[in-house]
């Protein structure tokens, strides 16, 4: 902080789960600076709130009334924190315009700023270095990992036929990602059907899906939309299943983060047919699968078997005796 002056704006880039929302929770409870902290998703805002009071915390539309020039006179020593930075372009034409609005009047003010993300496209580059010239003289840039992991994932990549088989006989926490909201509802009863605890989360349900989780058992799979790609502390996953095809790339990183955020190798399903992904990926991706399908055949057929031979009482299996 004592080599931060005015009209500077840092940009952190570093994977999900990396600690970056913690190391700003750290340098707030130092005293030493004012901090104001943005982010365009309330279930985020308000267990940022809840873990650090003293932390100033709102939503773009609480900001667009500001007046950006009287807050740098009033508060020079202010540092403005901007979470999920990426956003304000991906989203700020269309969903969220207030954050792209509280952008555009903190660009002219010159206070100092901290934008976070983990993934940061040439798009997002550019608009930040063309909005940021109106006032700021320097973008000190700390890239920790850009589209990266956390930890290392497995990616298997399958057809049609092959979902129920591999995702109803599981003790492995998935979370499953659907385009559309009637979907989430689909897979949520078709999966308890089968006997699998499962829960939905939809757009505009992400604080109530967090209370719930807070006070009842989590889940075996969570079924969602967009909604809990960003910002949303989640149990511990092992397993991201990707129905949205359609999503782009930026987002369906940060879907697949959403699992090994505490450590350990995860697993990334998809569809063979992803336009982004390589021949030689899916090749390898199959045989994975291919191996992983003939073990669970093996076990079952071996625990069948054991199963025949412990219960005809005799030390070696026949058929006529079974």
């Amino acid at each position: 902080m004592d080599h931060f002056p005015q009209h500077v704006f840092q940009l952190w880039i570093a994977p999900p789960a990396w600690g970056k929302t913690k190391q700003i929770m750290e340098l707030v409870k130092s005293g030493e600076e004012d901090f104001l902290f943005i982010s365009p998703l309330r279930a985020l805002a308000i267990e940022v709130k809840n873990q650090c009071p003293v932390l100033d915390t709102v939503l773009p539309e609480e900001i667009l009334n500001y007046d950006w020039l009287s807050l740098a006179r009033l508060k020079p020593r202010l540092i403005v924190i901007w979470d999920e930075v990426h956003l304000m372009l991906k989203w700020g034409e269309s969903f969220r315009p207030a954050y792209l609005e509280a952008w555009y009047g903190f660009c002219l003010s010159g206070l100092r700023g901290i934008g976070m993300t983990a993934t940061l496209d040439d798009d997002v580059k550019d608009f930040l270095l063309s909005t940021l010239s109106h006032s700021h003289t320097h973008l000190l840039v700390g890239d920790a990992g850009n589209f990266s992991f956390h930890n290392k994932q497995v990616r298997y990549f399958l057809g049609p036929k092959q979902w129920r088989e591999e995702l109803i006989p599981t003790c492995t926490k998935t979370i499953i990602f659907c385009p559309h909201r009637h979907q989430v509802d689909q897979w949520a009863e078709r999966l308890a059907r089968e006997g699998v605890r499962a829960w939905g989360c939809k757009g505009g349900e992400t604080r109530a899906f967090q209370e719930r989780l807070s006070r009842e058992t989590v889940p075996d799979i969570i079924v969602a939309t967009s909604c809990l790609s960003h910002g949303v502390n989640l149990p511990k996953l092992e397993r991201v299943v990707l129905f949205d095809q359609a999503a782009p790339w930026w987002m369906l990183h940060q879907m697949q983060t959403r699992a090994g955020r505490r450590g350990g190798t995860f697993e990334v399903w998809s569809s063979l047919s992803h336009p982004n992904v390589s021949f030689i990926s899916k090749m390898r991706a199959l045989l994975r699968l291919f191996i992983r399908v003939m073990i669970n055949r093996f076990i079952r057929t071996l625990k069948a078997w054991l199963y025949g031979v412990r219960g005809t009482g005799h030390s070696s299996y026949s058929p006529k005796r079974a």
